[in-house]
């Protein structure tokens, strides 16, 4: 078995990787809004799932739709229960550096919340870091195989994309209120127009702070980029082929921002040459996925693209059927939120 679980996090993102012949394994991937806690303890009582189900549990990085649940959970000592260890760059592994940033506002926040519930549970931590920051290391990216074969190898951040967090973090803090601990159908599609639309990258610090990485099982190979950046992820993927010398694309993209313009570039979808393509948002806030993206990514990936959407919106519904004959794809859409992908060689 393997296969990616896409649950109801609103916005925002919560996977679940599970793999395995006879003995199961699982990966939780991000929380979510804080509604989204539920949806995880109700897919555990669901599943039976007891002490140590999860494997791990990574908290990509400080947004709040993907940090928020992961509070949450933490503060649920059935949860605390159910995970092995914690993979999320705090404050300690960030290096001060003065420089401005957009920001959200509540992200460090939460990010404090979630050190102290680690600290507080001794949850263990980064333990394959020796508690060092997760993050690629010049040209080396580091791996590291779980129980049942998975293997795990780190595709972003760096060391500078962590750096630039600090002060944001930092100012954030300081300027925090007194008890911020206890807050809490359409026309046609042109497909080639909008994938030629000039490419413009995200540039955000909390999302250049997000923990990408590519699962591999028995020769299958999918990426969960979280809020990645593009530039990141491509000089990653250069080094990653080098060590997959007989990869010819990935099984399953989990496309990076919830399928934003600026995280998806036609050379980004030409490197992974990958036909499943996951967009984990329901469009709240800021109407993901963008146009641009999906028609980059039917335009530029192999044919007969697969697009499966965990939520039905008026942002996902226009890709049910195309009228655009040069391109074939194929879209699925998912129950209240949740949506999963068998991962097939």
């Amino acid at each position: 078995m393997f296969k990616l679980e896409s649950l109801p996090a609103y916005e925002g993102d919560c996977l679940i990787l599970t793999w395995g012949e006879g003995s199961i394994h699982r990966i939780l991937i991000d929380g979510g809004r804080s509604q989204t806690a539920s949806k995880v303890l109700n897919y555990a009582k669901t599943h039976n799932l007891n002490r140590g189900a999860f494997e791990l549990f990574i908290v990509t990085h400080i947004d709040r739709d993907h940090i928020e649940g992961a509070v949450e959970l933490l503060e649920n000592k059935d949860f605390r229960e159910l995970i092995k260890e914690i993979w999320f760059n705090d404050r300690s592994n960030l290096n001060y550096t003065p420089e401005k940033s957009e920001f959200e506002i509540f992200g460090a926040l939460d990010g404090e919340r979630l050190t102290n519930l680690i600290r507080d549970h001794q949850i263990p931590k980064n333990l394959c870091f020796q508690k060092k920051p997760i993050a690629v290391l010049g040209d080396t990216l580091p791996t590291v195989t779980l129980t049942g074969g998975l293997t795990l190898t780190v595709l972003s951040p760096d060391i500078q994309q962590l750096e630039a967090l600090a002060k944001p973090w930092d100012d954030t803090i300081d300027k925090a209120p007194d008890g911020w601990e206890h807050l809490g159908g359409s026309a046609p599609i042109d497909l080639s127009f909008l994938a030629k639309s000039r490419f413009k990258s995200d540039t955000t610090k909390p999302n250049g702070s997000s923990i990408a990485i590519a699962a591999e099982y028995q020769g299958e190979h999918v990426l969960l980029t979280g809020d990645a950046h593009v530039k990141r992820l491509i000089e990653s993927l250069r080094l990653y082929q080098l060590k997959h010398p007989q990869l010819t694309g990935f099984s399953v993209v989990k496309a990076s921002h919830h399928g934003s313009q600026g995280n998806t570039s036609n050379e980004l979808v030409e490197t992974l040459k990958c036909r499943n393509w996951v967009f984990s948002t329901n469009g709240n806030y800021f109407k993901h996925p963008d146009q641009e993206a999906i028609a980059r990514i039917i335009t530029r990936s192999p044919k007969n693209t697969n697009l499966y959407f965990n939520y039905e919106t008026k942002f996902t519904t226009p890709w049910r059927t195309s009228e655009n004959n040069l391109y074939k794809f194929n879209t699925y859409y998912g129950a209240d939120g949740y949506i999963a992908v068998d991962i097939l060689p």
